[in-house]
């Protein structure tokens, strides 16, 4: 067995095991319980090693259950994979919902999106390597889910804006790569070891984000605002 397959056996952070035999939790319980660690299984796998060195076997050993289970819940790989990302996605979407509640101005209400998704990322780094690195080499459809995901955060992100003319609207071609050079920007500093100071990148961002909406000095306001 190779180095790589004895370290897959080990369960990954955070995660333990379900007691042996009759443990009396709700069929419910084992069900979520077993699926949310095979989320976490292949998040930590894949951010470790790759996703195309990712095996089964090490996912579910990291996972703490057995292959039967894995398959119990998915088919492939690839069907795990696009599931934890799909979940990153909402659990984001959430999470910067909730943050931007609380602000009526929409410039600080993307402030505060980015924010949190600037923390989530930072407290852990794995699923920015999950989501910004390894999904977009992973394969033609996942690496498609990743493209569509990034239209779909850039439209939470700035859901909700002013009309014309108090808002410019810029292109389609503007707008990709806005949402392509931030994620290229996150992605970089996560694999340069830099994971945990992702949020002090919130004001050269949000002026990234801002500018072809609202022209450069009215962006630079704004992110000088978030920092305050």
């Amino acid at each position: 067995m190779s180095e790589r397959d004895r370290k897959g056996e080990e369960p990954a952070p955070g995660l333990a095991r379900l007691p042996p035999g009759r443990h009396g939790l709700p069929r419910e319980f084992v069900t979520e319980n077993q699926r949310g660690r095979l989320t976490a299984g292949i998040i930590a796998v894949v951010a470790e090693g790759g996703y195309h060195d990712a095996t089964i076997t090490q996912i579910a050993a990291a996972a703490g259950v057995s292959r039967r289970t894995f398959y119990t819940y998915f088919s492939s790989k690839q069907e795990c994979f696009l599931d934890a990302y799909d979940q990153i996605a909402a659990h984001l979407r959430t999470a910067g919902e909730e943050a931007a509640a609380p602000h009526p101005e929409w410039a600080d209400r993307v402030a505060a999106k980015l924010r949190s998704a600037l923390e989530v990322f930072a407290a852990n780094p794995d699923l920015a390597r999950f989501v910004l690195v390894e999904a977009p080499r992973a394969g033609d459809e996942i690496a498609a889910r990743y493209r569509r995901g990034a239209a779909l955060a850039l439209a939470d992100l700035t859901a909700e804006r002013p009309p014309p003319p108090a808002v410019r609207q810029p292109s389609e071609a503007v707008e990709y790569a806005v949402m392509g050079g931030m994620a290229a920007l996150i992605a970089d500093w996560v694999q340069a070891g830099e994971g945990e100071r992702l949020p002090s990148l919130l004001p050269d961002l949000l002026e990234l984000v801002l500018t072809p909406y609202l022209g450069r000095e009215e962006a630079v306001r704004a992110a000088q605002r978030a920092t305050d």
